[in-house]
């Protein structure tokens, strides 16, 4: 037996598109981040959730809850799933952080394990919270189903974890809003689906 841990981003906000970091902002979705999120809900309708798991800002626990809604389950909000804090990094757009910290920016963007954000958080921290979650949430369900609803950083960090490698391949990791990925956790840990958004099709 094992425990199945789907790890669900949250849908689209105005900030994703408009390429704002977000960070700790209580950004609610768009509407399209809210058609996502019940289309995510209709295709895991049928499953045998015994619990969801989110982080504690909006977009994150309106997914959650849209998810949660068929299966007639409260969502618990847990610090440990929430963004990493972007320090002064957090509302600029892009190309703003690019012009600002331009050596920060490319390290962010090749290999930001070591990296720490200007009055943030470091990735190092970020992963330690994200994991003690993850082993918490899977502790407490043993040979269940479970539900992360999170953010982009913390579901990349989750799946190094999974796969047993360093954040240093955090950039080859793509992580869509609305998506679905799925770990498996028995004797070890393996990565079962990454990134699914077949659900968003058509």
């Amino acid at each position: 037996m094992a425990t199945e841990v789907f790890l669900v981003r949250h849908g689209q906000t105005n900030a994703n598109i408009e390429e704002y970091y977000m960070g700790w902002s209580d950004e609610d979705l768009n509407e399209l981040g809210y058609h996502q999120a019940y289309c995510l809900s209709s295709r895991l309708a049928m499953l045998n959730i015994a619990a969801i798991y989110t982080s504690p800002l909006k977009r994150a626990h309106t997914t959650a809850t849209i998810i949660a809604d068929p299966h007639q389950l409260e969502v618990e909000a847990l610090p440990d799933f929430i963004e990493i804090q972007l320090g002064d990094w957090q509302g600029m757009c892009r190309e703003e952080i690019k012009r600002k910290w331009p050596k920060l920016w490319r390290q962010s963007r090749i290999d930001p394990s070591d990296l720490k954000l200007p009055n943030g958080e470091s990735y190092r921290q970020v992963t330690e919270r994200a994991v003690r979650g993850f082993k918490t949430v899977v502790e407490a369900n043993k040979n269940n189903q479970i539900m992360i609803v999170t953010h982009d950083a913390i579901i990349r960090v989750l799946i190094a974890y999974v796969l047993g490698v360093s954040n240093s391949i955090y950039r080859r990791i793509e992580v869509d809003n609305a998506s679905l990925s799925l770990a498996r956790v028995g004797n070890q840990a393996q990565l079962v689906r990454l990134n699914d958004t077949s659900h968003l099709q058509g």
